[in-house]
């Protein structure tokens, strides 16, 4: 017997995070890419909310186009977390999973971080519900846990994005 529209997930955890984590990126994103010991890319397409857009998602899959772009940003994040480890970066402190976050998405879209430690605590505040006073003392903990504990944050998130960058192999413009 077959099963056709059939769609299953299991995660397996120790905490309620993570469910969170895979369930808010279902839903900001529509859909997600699993890739097997195979190889082989499978698709969970979100369609709880909004049945009649769920055709579309599916429709614009590029099995090519997403491979490439979840290779990507596999490395992307391989670079962030090996370089906040070694700058030892606690990464179960909501801290540096905010440090990481900004630098993930700001290196992903290739737009700079917020110019001001103000916007960047004011955006991640939103997106993980803590209030301004709650990311800027988050970031600043994490950031006394490190190895750049004597550094401000917004120095700290600069080299931090700096070694990235030279990771990725990004040059400067100005050079």
């Amino acid at each position: 017997m077959e099963n056709r529209g059939l769609v299953e997930m299991s995660v397996v955890c120790s905490d309620l995070s993570l469910l969170e984590n895979i369930n808010s990126l279902l839903k900001q994103k529509g859909v997600i890419t699993v890739e097997d010991e195979y190889g082989t890319l499978h698709y969970i397409v979100d369609g709880r909310d909004n049945r009649q857009s769920v055709a579309g998602r599916v429709t614009a899959i590029n099995p090519a186009e997403t491979a490439r772009n979840e290779k990507e940003e596999a490395y992307l994040e391989l670079c962030i977390k090996t370089v906040l480890r070694e700058y030892g970066f606690d990464m179960s402190l909501i801290g540096t999973v905010i440090i990481y976050n900004s630098l993930f998405m700001s290196l992903k879209r290739r737009i700079p971080l917020p110019t001001t430690m103000k916007g960047l605590y004011c955006e991640t505040g939103k997106e993980y519900g803590l209030s301004y006073e709650q990311s800027e003392r988050d970031v600043r903990y994490a950031i006394t846990r490190s190895s750049l504990k004597n550094m401000r944050s917004r120095a700290a998130i600069r080299c931090i994005q700096s070694r990235i960058e030279r990771r990725l192999g990004y040059r400067d413009p100005l050079e």
